[in-house]
């Protein structure tokens, strides 16, 4: 009940005009409390009196982790659960994917290369071993002719000895 009724006074006294709130912020800090700390402050500073990492400007309701940045001179999100840095590691995930399908469809296209040349030489095997059965089939038949011959012949030899014996 304490704090509802002491957010309430510090509503009402903001709201007349008699306190301001200004915000610190300590990007280095542990304490993610003192990233982007709400301070209320009696009166109005210029941006000139702002103490060290004092800032006039609210950080938006959007960020979850709101811290600011020097280089910008705006309030950033520091937080990794944040909407913008899922896009970026979604993004960054997308790119790796990408990167991971190019060299896989070079690795498809180099192994589709490499079956087009084995593919070439067991046709030309094919083509050889088609020759070679087609002359060992003209040969046959004269090796059978010859030996048909020598058979013939060795018969004449073995009947004219055998009778010349006699």
């Amino acid at each position: 009940m304490e704090a509802e009724n002491f957010s309430k006074l510090l509503n009402e006294v903001v709201s007349n005009g008699k306190i301001n709130f200004y915000y610190y912020s300590d990007p280095t800090s542990s304490n993610i409390e003192l990233h982007h700390l709400a301070i209320p402050f009696p009166g109005e500073l210029s941006p000139v009196d702002l103490p060290f990492r004092w800032h006039a400007e609210k950080p938006s309701e959007e960020l979850v982790d709101a811290i600011w940045d020097d280089d910008s001179h705006a309030w950033i999100e520091n937080s990794d659960k944040s909407q913008p840095a899922l896009i970026a590691k979604l993004q960054a995930n997308n790119e790796a994917l990408k990167k991971k399908m190019d060299s896989y469809e070079q690795a498809k296209i180099a192994d589709a290369q490499k079956n087009d040349k084995v593919v070439q030489a067991l046709t030309g095997v094919q083509k050889g071993q088609a020759q070679t059965t087609a002359v060992l089939a003209q040969l046959v038949p004269m090796v059978q002719q010859l030996s048909k011959s020598v058979n013939t012949s060795d018969e004449t030899d073995k009947t004219k000895k055998e009778e010349g014996a006699e």
